[in-house]
C-alpha cells in the first residue's frame, strides 16, 4: 500500500464569543480589533474569534483514506502551507504504515534549520494521525488496539471551563454537569485572581468536598505571584494549578512545585520529548497535559511513556479541535497506564459532533472510545465544505 495524495484544509467555524467566554479558545475577555485575532485583555496571548483548526486527508492506492487533525487555533493556513509545500511531496509513494520512519523523516526535514516546534510539528502531528487511521482501517482494528489495547473503555473526564454571564450562572452550570456524573471542573482565570478564588469557593460550596477543582492561570503569573496564589489553592484543596508561569521557564516551574502542595500542570505548549525532557528532569511538572493535535499519536505515546518514567500522571489537553483530534486523543488516552483525565469542553464537542456522521461517546462523567476501524470517526465532508478556507 502506498500514499497517493496528501491534502490539508484550513477550517474556520463561526462561534458565539459571548456564550463561549470562560471556555476553551475564549477563556478571557478579548480586546476589540478589526482582525479575527485579538489579544486577551488581561495577559499577552492572541485568540481567534472563531473555531480554527487544520484537517488532513491522506489517500492510498488501496482506496483507504485516513483523516488527521492539527491543533491550529490560529492561522490554520500556515499548517496547510507547510503540508502542501514541504511534507506532502515527501510522502507520496511511501508506505503509510511506516509511522516511525515517516515521523522521523518529516521531523528531520527542517530540524537543522531550527523548526522543531510550533506550526511545523503541528503539521507533522496531523499527518501522523491520518497514517494511524489508515493502518487501523487496513487491518480492521481500532487505533487503541494498535497501540497495545485499551486499559479501560471508560476514560475519566473533567469539564473544561464554565460559561455564563456571572458567577451564579457558572456555578449552576457546574451543578448541572455534576448531576450528569461529572465531578471534576477546571476554571480559567479570566480576570483578577480574587475573582477566581471567589468562584472556586462558590463551586466548592455547591459541589461538595469530593469535587475535583482545577485552575488554569493562562501563563500570567510572575514567580512570586504564582506562589501567593498557589498557597490560596493549597488551602482550598485544588487538584492542580495549570500554566502558572511563562511556558519557557523550566526553573521557575521547578521552584513552584517545591513551594506548593497543589500540583503544577503543564504540557499543552510542547510537542516533543526534547521539549518536555527538561521539565521532567527538573521536577517542574506534576501533571502532564499533552495535546495529541500537537504531538500526533506516535510522539504522543512516547511523551506519555516519558511521563510514566517520572511517575507523572497524564491529563490530556483537548481544546479547540474537531472530531478527528478528539478521537485521536481518546485512543491514546485509553492506551496508557498513567491516565488521570481527558479534558472535555462540551461547547467544542457539540461543534465537532455536528461535522461527524456519528457522535463521540460521552458517558456519566466519562468518555468512551469511538468504535470502528482506525480512529472510528467519519467526517461529513459535504457539511465541512462551507467551513474550508480557500
Amino acid at each position: 500500500m502506498k500514499i497517493t495524495k496528501v491534502e490539508a484544509f484550513a477550517i474556520k467555524i463561526p462561534r458565539d464569543l459571548a456564550a463561549a467566554r470562560g471556555t476553551a479558545g475564549s477563556p478571557a475577555p478579548l480586546t476589540e480589533a478589526a482582525s479575527d485575532y485579538r489579544w486577551a485583555e488581561s495577559y499577552r496571548t492572541l485568540y481567534s474569534t472563531r473555531i480554527e483548526t487544520a484537517l488532513v486527508r491522506v489517500e492510498t492506492d488501496a482506496g483507504i483514506v485516513g483523516w488527521g487533525e492539527s491543533q491550529a487555533p490560529l492561522a490554520p493556513e500556515v499548517v496547510r502551507t507547510i503540508i502542501d509545500t514541504l511534507l506532502a511531496p515527501q510522502l507520496v509513494g511511501e508506505d503509510p504504515t511506516a509511522h516511525e520512519r515517516l515521523w522521523s523523516r518529516m521531523y528531520a526535514g527542517m530540524r537543522a534549520r531550527g523548526h522543531t516546534g510550533s506550526f511545523m510539528l503541528d503539521a507533522i502531528a496531523g499527518i501522523d494521525t491520518a497514517l494511524w487511521d489508515i493502518r487501523g482501517k487496513a487491518l480492521g482494528v481500532r487505533v487503541c488496539d494498535l497501540l497495545g489495547g485499551p486499559f479501560t473503555g471508560e476514560l475519566p473526564a473533567y469539564i473544561s471551563g464554565l460559561s455564563g454571564s456571572d458567577e451564579a450562572a457558572r456555578i449552576g452550570q457546574a451543578a448541572e454537569y455534576q448531576q450528569r456524573g461529572f465531578n471534576a471542573f477546571k476554571i480559567f482565570m479570566d480576570g483578577a485572581p480574587e475573582a477566581t478564588l471567589q468562584l472556586l469557593d462558590g463551586l466548592r460550596e455547591k459541589l461538595g468536598p469530593k469535587a475535583r477543582l482545577m485552575v488554569d492561570a493562562l501563563w500570567r503569573f510572575s514567580p512570586s505571584e504564582a506562589v501567593q496564589f498557589g498557597r490560596e489553592l493549597d488551602e482550598r484543596r485544588a487538584t492542580w494549578l495549570e500554566a502558572p508561569l511563562e511556558p519557557e521557564d523550566v526553573a521557575g516551574h521547578a521552584r513552584l512545585t517545591r513551594s506548593l502542595d497543589t500540583a503544577i500542570a503543564v504540557g499543552e505548549s510542547y510537542r516533543t520529548r526534547w521539549e518536555m525532557r527538561p521539565f521532567f528532569e527538573a521536577g517542574a511538572v506534576e501533571v502532564f497535559q499533552p495535546d495529541v493535535g500537537r504531538t500526533g499519536i506516535t510522539e504522543g505515546m512516547k511523551l506519555a511513556a516519558l511521563a510514566e518514567l517520572y511517575n507523572v500522571p497524564v491529563a490530556f489537553h483537548v481544546s479547540i479541535g474537531l472530531g478527528v483530534q478528539i478521537a485521536a486523543a481518546l485512543h491514546v488516552a485509553a492506551s496508557i497506564p498513567n491516565l488521570m483525565f481527558v479534558e472535555c469542553n462540551p461547547q467544542v464537542w457539540q461543534v465537532a459532533a455536528s461535522l461527524l456522521k456519528a457522535s463521540l461517546p460521552i458517558g456519566a462523567g466519562t468518555l468512551g472510545i469511538p468504535e470502528g476501524a482506525g480512529l472510528g470517526v467519519e467526517i461529513d465532508e459535504e457539511r465541512l465544505q462551507s467551513f474550508i478556507v480557500k
